[in-house]
């Protein structure tokens, strides 16, 4: 008799994948979201205007500026002069729209296995709080008062060896409390780090370091995994703190093309990639028939396929010819902030947005975000950027 088996890959039973189609693979109808990061770093913008005069495209704030100090006797019979009020600083913040939308349509929701709406919806939402999260950080990302650990001069020097430490963190917050900066929670200033970065605190032996008193006192840190309350900062982790490829240059290894198309490509192909290090955005590499200095702008899944930046190689790279790959430092910032040391000035709050149904057969259904405000840091003195490496992934 004809078989009905439901199975291939036996020689005894013989029989055909899925029976004639009777046997189909099963889809879970709940579609599971993208593992996500709390936004941090706009909840440190606690200084807004508090009586703006008028609407408008910027929002000025302004401080008074103290009197010098006298320190010298008055003379019984002398009146003293007047001295002139100095003109108040200011903080000029710029505002702008931001916003982001999809389009459901009807046929989308009626061909789905799984409900669109909720689900547009909670992404928009996070869209929405993770892109102003970013921006308000790259704000405090320019902040002009800058530590780096290995007494490091320059972004650019930075090497593997220059991970986060407990001097560098006592460092910051002692010149915190030197520029007057008021703390954020009781006695103690808010530091913001990458988790990567936090291993190598947390990992730190030795007298003085942050381990040696949770080994012999308190010890439940440790078991937990955060680095909590040290020296004068509570420290909140995060992946969401920025890194960059802006290191030094670390040693060249090599791999070979497999072939490129005439000058002109964007992509470059190569061989399994050999010797110590994979390659990462950032990179930069050189080949016969690239010029000047070429960066690594993104890898494929398999790691061999690479696009390059400036787009336009300078002649063809012929398969087989030598790239030699010069991985650059990864550098992670950690932020220790004081009060006020970001403003933020909101003229419509961000919020989602439901947009109207306008074409003819009403298939098309907007929802996005959007809101207008500006950020600006503040008080410069109440904050600090500090550069550093990580021991477990600095390229």
């Amino acid at each position: 008799m004809a078989n009905a088996y439901t199975t291939t890959g036996s020689s005894t039973l013989g029989g055909t994948v899925g029976s004639a189609g009777l046997v189909q693979k099963a889809y879970d109808r709940l579609i599971e979201f993208q593992l996500r990061a709390t936004p941090l770093v706009r909840n440190i913008a606690d200084k807004t205007p508090a009586r703006q005069a008028m609407p408008g495209s910027s929002v000025v704030l302004q401080r008074y500026v103290d009197l010098t100090q006298q320190t010298s006797t008055l003379t019984e019979a002398v009146d003293p002069d007047a001295v002139a009020l100095a003109t108040p600083t200011y903080t000029t913040i710029t505002l702008a729209e931001y916003g982001n939308a999809v389009l459901v349509t009807r046929a989308l929701e009626l061909y789905s296995l799984a409900d669109v709406d909720p689900a547009v919806a909670n992404i928009i939402a996070f869209n929405m709080a993770d892109s102003i999260d970013t921006v308000a950080q790259n704000v405090v990302a320019g902040g002009t008062n800058v530590l780096r650990t290995g007494a490091r001069t320059s972004t650019a020097t930075m090497t593997s060896a220059d991970t986060f430490n407990s001097a560098t963190a006592r460092k910051a917050v002692a010149k915190l409390r030197t520029n007057k900066a008021i703390p954020r929670k009781g006695n103690l200033y808010w530091a913001g780090i990458h988790p990567e970065v936090a291993l190598d605190l947390r990992a730190e032996t030795g007298v003085g370091s942050w381990r040696q008193p949770h080994e012999y006192q308190a010890n439940n840190e440790i078991w937990a995994g955060e680095i909590g309350t040290y020296e004068g900062a509570f420290y909140v982790e995060s992946p969401r703190i920025q890194q960059a490829k802006a290191g030094a240059a670390q040693s060249t290894w090599t791999t070979t093309t497999t072939g490129l198309a005439a000058s002109g490509s964007t992509t470059l192909s190569v061989a399994a990639s050999s010797g110590s290090s994979p390659i990462n955005v950032g990179d930069t590499i050189a080949a016969t028939g690239l010029s000047g200095t070429v960066t690594v702008t993104a890898v494929d899944a398999t790691g061999l396929i690479w696009t390059i930046s400036p787009v336009v190689p300078a002649a063809t790279v012929t398969s087989g010819a030598t790239v030699t790959i010069t991985p650059i430092t990864k550098v992670f910032n950690t932020y220790f902030a004081g009060q006020q040391a970001l403003a933020e000035a909101v003229a419509e709050e961000f919020h989602v947005v439901i947009g109207p149904v306008v074409d003819k057969l009403m298939r098309h259904r907007p929802l996005g975000w959007y809101g207008v405000a500006g950020w600006s840091i503040y008080r410069q003195e109440a904050l600090y950027r500090v550069e550093s490496t990580s021991s477990i992934d600095y390229q």
